[in-house]
């Protein structure tokens, strides 16, 4: 039996539009540059440079410089795919929730690899003068990084809408320094915002990056890392040699940290007692 009633854009969309929702790292990343993203192809970034501001002296002649050009690749580099097997794809259609179920298990685990990609890349900078080092997960300590990180950030005139992301055990030392949220805003909610610090929104986010000795956290502005993503393809075929179908899906994307200083990486050594 053919598979009849699979519709490959609706899917296509749904998922993307799934996704949007479920990545909380990947929302606080600068997406001007997604498009067509096809596997190991990049996209450009355009950039450009600072002009000279001098004195003028209205008896010389005004001299005109070369703009450089900073713009950087950001290279489609990540692909993960789902594969998973049902008895009758027109069939369990049908049957209410079934699919939904099916997608939202495949969303989660790309959002997962989207986040996890994105917390590896913050864990990565290591740019003197933007790591804050943090010698235990206590409240005192973390208020104390975290006031450090911002004063780092704003010392390099970061002047926009900021994140500061932590995972649920360094929210938990640090929930009692948080202005909270209606609980009844689902927009927060699904962002993974948990509260508000010194003007910056908090997320909570179980993707951050620990190396086994230390965890990486951050405070970040949305133009400190780019990303670029698309669901390619999502297809349901009848498998050859069983009576079953078979669903599959590719997610291509890559990310880039573009800015440096616009993000301050909070590194906290892991204490067993705390």
């Amino acid at each position: 039996m053919a598979v009849t009633n699979f519709i490959q854009t609706i899917w296509s969309k749904k998922i993307q539009d799934d996704l949007e929702l479920a990545c909380k790292l990947v929302d606080n990343c600068l997406r001007d540059y997604e498009g067509d993203c096809k596997y190991a192809r990049s996209v450009k970034i355009l950039g450009i440079g600072e002009p000279t501001v001098e004195d003028y002296d209205s008896n010389t002649d005004l001299e005109y410089e070369e703009m450089s050009d900073k713009g950087q690749e950001l290279v489609i580099d990540q692909a993960k795919k789902f594969s998973f097997l049902v008895d009758d794809i027109n069939q369990a259609q049908s049957v209410p929730g079934l699919m939904e179920g099916y997608r939202a298990k495949a969303v989660h685990k790309l959002a997962v690899a989207r986040d996890s990609y994105i917390a590896d890349l913050i864990s990565k900078v290591t740019t003197e003068g933007h790591v804050t080092e943090i010698a235990e997960i206590t409240e005192e300590a973390i208020k104390t990084g975290v006031d450090d990180g911002i004063v780092a950030l704003r010392e390099r005139n970061f002047d926009e809408e900021g994140v500061i992301e932590i995972t649920p055990k360094v929210y938990n030392k640090f929930k009692n320094e948080l202005i909270t949220l209606s609980t009844n805003n689902p927009e927060y909610i699904k962002k993974g915002i948990v509260g508000v610090y010194d003007g910056f929104s908090v997320i909570m986010s179980n993707n951050m990056k620990n190396d086994g000795t230390h965890t990486y956290c951050d405070i970040r502005g949305k133009k400190a890392i780019a990303f670029a993503g698309q669901i390619n393809e999502v297809e349901a075929l009848r498998h050859p040699f069983r009576f079953k179908d078979m669903v599959r899906g590719l997610d291509t994307f890559g990310a880039k940290v573009i800015d440096e200083d616009r993000i301050q990486v909070l590194k906290i050594a892991d204490a067993k007692a705390s």
